[in-house]
C-alpha cells in the first residue's frame, strides 16, 4: 500500500474518527472503559495502516 491511496485514506479516516469518539468518552462517560476500548481500537488501526504500508 502506498501513502494516499484509497485503502490508507480510509484506515487514516477510521483512525481520525476513532480518536475523536475516544476523546469524547474521555471527558463525557464517568466509566473510562469505553475511552479505553475506543482508543485501543483506534491504536490499532494505525498500528495496520502502518504494518500495510511497510509490506
Amino acid at each position: 500500500m502506498r501513502r494516499g491511496s484509497r485503502v490508507d485514506n480510509i484506515l487514516s479516516l477510521i483512525f481520525i474518527l476513532l480518536a475523536v469518539a475516544a476523546g469524547v468518552c474521555y471527558f463525557a462517560a464517568t466509566d473510562r472503559m469505553a475511552f479505553w476500548i475506543i482508543g485501543g481500537i483506534a491504536v490499532v488501526f494505525r498500528l495496520v495502516q502502518y504494518a500495510l504500508r511497510f509490506f
